[in-house]
């Protein structure tokens, strides 16, 4: 990857400030994380694209032999940011991944990617009282598109749906047992999340709570080194 578009998207995560700053400090956080892993070579799902500050991490890290594909269902963010980057070994969807292969609404919060970050196939309460619009969107489950890409390796799976994950997770449910990427980063912190990730033998990476704040929580196969 040339140094010129490493540079070019340095400075759009900046601008929109997803590198870090005194009201973003989870962005070194994660920045640590991410180098700590080791993840070079490594397959890398993007669940929640959004400006893309995690995919960005992934492509830093996985080097010429890793493959990141990321899932951004806002058609704004889609076609002006995702599609756009020009990275062979980015793939990139323009639809949901859920708990079923459907129709789905989309509750979109403010116009250009405002607000983005709540952006979500649930009404939430804390943001159901603000003015949205709802649109029909195409969702499909994980383990759809895994069989449909010929079952490939997935080491690891950032998720961050607002409130979705825990149905993402159930329509992944063969992908996970199958595939056991080695990582399993959410932001949903909820019991049925919790129970269902060691059932399939995942463990809370508490060791990484010294790297700094964070939104999300690491999960990590048992029996991994």
């Amino acid at each position: 990857m040339t140094e010129t578009i490493w540079n070019t998207l340095h400075g759009y995560l900046e601008g929109n400030d997803l590198l870090g700053s005194p009201h973003r400090p989870e962005r070194e956080s994660e920045k640590n994380l991410i180098e700590s892993l080791r993840i070079k070579g490594f397959t890398c799902l993007d669940v929640g694209f959004n400006y893309g500050w995690w995919t960005w991490l992934f492509l830093k890290n996985i080097g010429r032999e890793g493959k990141v594909y990321a899932w951004e269902p806002n058609k704004f963010l889609y076609e002006n940011y995702l599609e756009k980057w020009p990275f062979k070994n980015l793939i990139g969807y323009d639809y949901a991944l859920s708990d079923k292969t459907a129709e789905q609404d989309f509750h979109i919060y403010g116009e250009k990617g405002k607000y983005s970050g709540i952006n979500s196939l649930e009404l939430e309460d804390l943001w159901k009282h603000l003015p949205h619009e709802i649109k029909k969107i195409k969702t499909k489950t994980l383990d759809d598109w895994w069989n449909e890409q010929g079952k490939p390796k997935i080491d690891l799976i950032k998720i961050d749906c607002e409130d979705h994950d825990y149905k993402i997770l159930l329509g992944g449910q063969q992908t996970i047992e199958t595939t056991r990427p080695e990582y399993i980063n959410i932001e949903q912190k909820n019991d049925d999340v919790r129970k269902f990730l060691m059932n399939l033998d995942y463990t809370d990476q508490n060791e990484y709570s010294h790297i700094g704040p964070s939104s999300s929580v690491t999960w990590k196969q048992k029996g991994t080194l």
